[in-house]
């Protein structure tokens, strides 16, 4: 199945915030993680119902996937994600380093 795959305002939020920290760093790697950004999304759109789910998932009423992503220094992105129907919508992108979610910063589509 071929999914429609959307960006909530909070995971535009998220992805500007780590977009706006890796480029302070290096203009070469903020460009190479924002390419490896957009693969995951090619990716969502033809399997998304095969990505596991998170472990935040147990905190919500919404079913939350994710699919993981790395830099090209092997540093690891979560990209948290539900589906409905034929659309996936992100909802949050996670760094290296950053906890898994509490239920209160989970925000399912439509809330943001």
């Amino acid at each position: 199945m071929t999914f429609l795959v959307k960006t909530t305002r909070r995971a535009d939020r998220d992805y500007a915030a780590c977009l706006n920290y890796i480029i302070t760093r290096s203009k070469r790697g903020a460009n190479s993680w924002a390419k490896a950004f957009d693969k995951a999304l090619e990716r969502l759109e033809d399997n998304a119902d095969g990505c596991p789910l998170a472990p935040e998932t147990d905190l919500v009423d919404d079913e939350i996937r994710e699919i993981s992503f790395k830099t090209r220094r092997g540093l690891p992105y979560r990209i948290l994600f539900t589906i409905r129907g034929g659309t996936v919508f992100v909802i949050h992108v996670r760094g290296p380093g950053q906890d898994f979610m509490q239920a209160d910063e989970i925000v399912p589509p439509g809330l943001t």
